[in-house]
């Protein structure tokens, strides 16, 4: 799962991708500067840059998914983990990935 922001029709665009890989987490700014991808994640509610990492909000993740099957139990074992590792804020509610910027 990635969150992608990227330049679409002359305004940069949000979009989660690839819900279903839930064994990698990061935020990929592709042709958008970092000022741009920063006002983009806070509009749409997704995230917040801090930094040379973006603080996802765990909801927005979540929504993203395919709640059938075992899609849940995965996407929370991926927050677990996350947890384990202290990238998961003390709220519970944001999770922090790096970015790849492109």
């Amino acid at each position: 799962m990635y969150v992608l922001v990227s330049q679409e029709g002359g305004r940069p665009q949000v979009e989660i991708e690839d819900s279903d890989n839930l064994q990698q987490l990061h935020v990929e700014f592709r042709g958008v500067d970092d000022d741009a991808a920063t006002a983009a994640l806070g509009a749409s509610g997704v995230g917040t840059v801090e930094e040379d990492h973006v603080w996802l909000h765990i909801a927005s993740l979540r929504g993203a998914g395919d709640p059938k099957g075992d899609w849940i139990e995965r996407f929370d074992a991926m927050v677990s983990y996350a947890k384990s590792k202290d990238l998961v804020d003390a709220e519970g509610v944001r999770v922090r990935s790096h970015i790849v910027r492109n």
